[in-house]
């Protein structure tokens, strides 16, 4: 089903956001790694410690974190238990069930949203600042938003696909008639 849908999706607009994802995970990933190892070179072989080292490897791993999932839903390859398919093999159960759990991962990732957003609101509102660095909360919430944003959608656009192939779905008997 998606390289069904990376086939339609030729939209400009689409493939730029899919190539904002893998920078930013490409960046804060890189950003993270040289941070932890700073941290453990100096404090293990100099016995020092940069100061808002560890609470800038946090945000990267925030970011990398978030924006992963989103990529991750994006290409279907978060995870996932298939008990239902090794029970009840491929039919309109199993399709069904599908499209259930999907529609529920994005009721549950939407009602996270919510929350984010008030999260988003009381920050922006109070003015919240980091301890160490002093970087304002509200672009590491905003990442977080923007990537649970991303993954909702990509939920969405999975119940869909999911739905329509329950709907869609013919039973293996009738395909060999």
């Amino acid at each position: 089903m998606l390289q069904e849908r990376q086939t339609q999706i030729q939209n400009p607009i689409w493939q730029l956001k899919l190539k904002i994802q893998r920078l930013m995970m490409f960046v804060t990933s890189i950003a993270f790694t040289i941070a932890v190892f700073l941290q453990v070179v100096t404090r293990y072989l100099f016995n020092y410690s940069l100061f808002g080292i560890e609470e800038f490897a946090s945000f990267a791993g925030v970011i990398m974190y978030f924006v992963g999932s989103a990529y991750a839903t994006h290409e279907r390859s978060h995870i996932s238990a298939s008990l239902v398919d090794t029970i009840f093999g491929e039919g309109r159960i199993t399709a069904g069930v599908h499209a259930f759990t999907r529609l529920l991962a994005a009721v549950l990732t939407i009602y996270i949203l919510v929350v984010m957003w008030d999260l988003l609101v009381f920050t922006e509102r109070m003015n919240t600042k980091s301890t160490e660095l002093r970087v304002p909360m509200i672009w590491i919430y905003g990442t977080m938003f923007a990537g649970l944003a991303l993954t909702a959608f990509y939920f969405l656009l999975e119940f869909y696909d999911s739905l329509r192939a329950a709907i869609r779905h013919t039973p293996a008997e009738e395909t060999a008639k």
